[in-house]
């Protein structure tokens, strides 16, 4: 009887048994697969929306802080002075800024575009200025530097350009699709209103980062500026 039983444990597995084991096996294996890739998953959501911030963020101060900088330059012969704005487009703009000038005793302006591009990045681009005589600056023909500041924006949408114009009463100046606002309407912007959506996670699992602010121009005695 003891011989007996000793041979039964000896045996092994029996085949269901076996079968029993490597399923609850497959369900635990399942079971942690899964969590690894939700885990997995939503850290990179979550990284991806924090990316999307971070570049809208960024990318917001850096236009603010050139707009609102923004200044007419006097030009030789004539006695309206140049508007702040050479191109004011609903997704380009073209403009002289005076950056840091308490920095410097003979501060000089530079040329500044901000430019969507084919790969929806937004690019800054700088030009240099130069003396034309005494109180007259011209700027150089080949830009300074450029630099992609904003990358995975929105396709455009004209419900939401990246820039809209208002003159000092509050009233919207647009520009025609893929043009600029006329020498007049440029000459009467008080203030501009940018908007970015930024998408850094190409999944599409999380919605887009929204950032939008409405600058003035306090050297043009319009100094309002709006957060949202």
């Amino acid at each position: 009887m003891i011989a007996r039983s000793q041979n039964r444990r000896d045996s092994g597995l029996t085949l269901i048994e076996l079968l029993v084991a490597m399923g609850v096996s497959s369900i635990l294996i399942a079971l942690v697969a899964t969590m690894f890739v939700t885990t997995s998953r939503a850290f990179s959501d979550q990284e991806g929306a924090t990316e999307s911030a971070r570049m809208a963020s960024t990318a917001m101060n850096e236009v603010t802080r050139i707009v609102r900088a923004g200044t007419e330059l006097p030009e030789a012969g004539k006695t309206l002075n140049l508007p702040v704005f050479t191109f004011a487009g609903a997704e380009k703009i073209d403009m002289a800024a005076f950056i840091d000038a308490e920095s410097s005793v003979d501060p000089a302006p530079v040329r500044v575009s901000f430019t969507r591009n084919a790969a929806n990045e937004l690019v800054e681009t700088r030009w240099a200025a130069y003396r034309s005589g005494k109180i007259y600056w011209k700027f150089q023909s080949a830009a300074s530097s450029s630099r992609t500041i904003a990358r995975s924006l929105l396709a455009p949408d004209s419900s939401r350009p990246l820039f809209r114009y208002f003159d000092k009463d509050g009233n919207a100046l647009t520009p025609a699709a893929g043009a600029s606002l006329t020498e007049d309407q440029r000459r009467n912007i008080a203030s501009v209103q940018i908007s970015m959506q930024v998408q850094a996670n190409g999944s599409g699992r999380t919605a887009p980062v929204a950032i939008q602010n409405v600058v003035g121009l306090p050297n043009l005695g319009v100094a309002r500026v709006e957060v949202k």
